[in-house]
């Protein structure tokens, strides 16, 4: 479905990883997200597809009707998105996670903010 789609939406902010967008991305389908959450990790505006603000609906339209009227910039950034998607191996995604708890566990003292 995500290969035979031009563009993948996701509104959602409150994504944790990531996963479905690097599916769409691994299929040569840019993305569209909110910058927030996982997706702010994973794609890269303007590379891969384009962040918008949580709750700006006319900013997400109005990036959607943009990448739909112009092939050359969706086309290019299924091409980036599918080459980073290749790049990306749970052995490494699961080791900066571990890593990422490990230095908030090691540092109890300091005030952490999501």
């Amino acid at each position: 479905v995500y290969a035979a789609s031009d563009l993948f939406v996701f509104p959602s902010s409150s994504e944790t990883f990531g996963n479905v967008m690097l599916e769409s991305m691994a299929s040569g389908t840019p993305v569209i997200g909110v910058n927030a959450g996982g997706v702010k990790n994973v794609v890269q505006e303007g590379i891969t597809g384009h962040l918008c603000e949580p709750g700006h609906t006319q900013e997400m339209m109005n990036t959607i009707l943009h990448l739909l009227e112009n092939d050359g910039v969706r086309n290019r950034m299924g091409m980036e998105g599918r080459k980073y998607a290749l790049t990306q191996k749970w052995d490494v995604i699961f080791e900066n996670l571990l890593y990422s708890y490990s230095t908030v566990i090691k540092e109890p003292s300091k005030q952490k903010y999501a």
